[in-house]
């Protein structure tokens, strides 16, 4: 996530400079806040699954002192949202070590944002279905120092909810997910071809060419930016970001019925047609009788380039209809055979089957814990 955000803050209209995040647990970055930088965030930003402006946070751990906690804190901010009206909503995630369920949390937190707003004038109300503002709640901090936070969500929900995704196959890996592991194969869409062998739906190219051009996956009008000041003065354009860079992609797959859900994609994030027919190519093709040369032959382009990166999402034998483990473990097999061919090439996947690193036959230099729609695996790296 950091080295993805550097990349795009420095490509941005902004001259700006980032600050060294605070980590937080495994998954969150903690930044000084910057409108900007922000704006940056909510707009481009591929591999966070959520971005937030924290407001504040109280290490009350039971509904009444938090509820005490919050309403002066909330009640002095004035990067709350103002208008005559406010339509809003309050998610909130993983809450366990509280000493009260979700919607409880989420009642007392929904209470104290609208006893705040409404000494200004603000009459504010939930709604869940169409909010202007999405406030957040989370638990944060190390085990013996938590608190609970709220924040505002400046990202536009969930990020791997692109709405670009018009046919998926049966187990398809979140865009977030998708864009976490182009980034971990290090790709260099200047000099290398990334090829996906079992691409599915497509997700992982339309991921990597989003990396490879900087495109912005939100617009400012769909986001929160109308609603509080600290934004009134950006941009509204999203222009991409890297517009010299044409990345080099063959998306392939076995079954010639996923061919036409991976054309509906591509053409429904604008990736189809004259001016991408060299930047990405798609082809029916089994991953096991796959050579150098072939993909030579299909991706014309690559010709001259260094040698390329796989990226790919193999089945797991988990809700894929119950795939025979013996033939599972032998097509594991036949793929570690298969890259052993690519002399200096870089293979990436995620995989959720804990048999997949000795069947495949090859020592990932690179294995970093994930999960994928609670589904627990790991993110691979290979060098050949």
């Amino acid at each position: 996530m950091e080295a993805e955000f550097k990349r795009l803050v420095m490509r941005s209209p902004f001259q700006v400079r980032i600050e060294k995040p605070l980590r937080e647990g495994d998954s969150t970055l903690l930044y000084p806040f910057d409108a900007r930088i922000a704006w940056v965030a909510a707009c481009y930003h591929r591999t966070s699954s959520r971005i937030s402006w924290d407001l504040c946070s109280s290490e009350a751990v039971r509904l009444d002192p938090l509820y005490a906690d919050l309403l002066p804190a909330l009640s002095a901010d004035d990067r709350l949202p103002g208008g005559e009206h406010l339509r809003f909503s309050v998610e909130v995630g993983s809450s366990t070590d509280f000493e009260a369920g979700p919607l409880q949390l989420r009642g007392v937190v929904k209470n104290a944002i609208v006893e705040a707003l409404a000494p200004r004038g603000v009459a504010a109300e939930i709604d869940a279905d169409s909010p202007d503002v999405v406030f957040v709640v989370r638990r944060a901090g190390l085990p013996e120092a938590r608190r609970t936070v709220v924040g505002i969500d400046i990202g536009g929900g969930a990020r791997h909810r692109r709405g670009a995704r018009v046919a998926m196959g049966p187990a398809p890996l979140r865009e977030t997910m998708a864009a976490q592991l182009v980034m971990l194969s290090r790709w260099d869409a200047r000099t290398e071809p990334l090829v996906d062998p079992m691409a599915g739906g497509g997700t992982i190219p339309i991921e990597a060419v989003g990396l490879a051009v900087g495109a912005a996956i939100r617009k400012p009008q769909d986001l929160v930016f109308d609603h509080l000041a600290a934004f009134k003065d950006l941009p509204h354009d999203v222009p991409d970001l890297f517009p010299g860079t044409v990345p080099r992609i063959l998306a392939l797959d076995v079954d010639p019925s996923r061919i036409p859900a991976m054309v509906g994609n591509l053409r429904a994030v604008g990736l189809t047609g004259p001016s991408h027919e060299d930047s990405i190519v798609i082809a029916q093709q089994d991953l096991r009788t796959l050579k150098p040369e072939s993909i030579e032959r299909m991706l014309p382009a690559s010709r001259g380039m260094k040698p390329g990166v796989f990226c790919f999402n193999p089945p797991y034998g988990v809700r894929m209809g119950g795939e025979d483990d013996k033939k599972l473990l032998a097509l594991y097999s036949e793929m570690g055979r298969v890259f052993a061919r690519f002399s200096g090439w870089r293979a990436a996947c995620f995989v959720a089957n804990p048999e997949f690193i000795e069947a495949f036959g090859h020592a990932p230099t690179m294995t970093k814990p994930a999960t994928n729609a609670e589904l627990r695996g790991a993110f691979l790296v290979y060098q050949f």
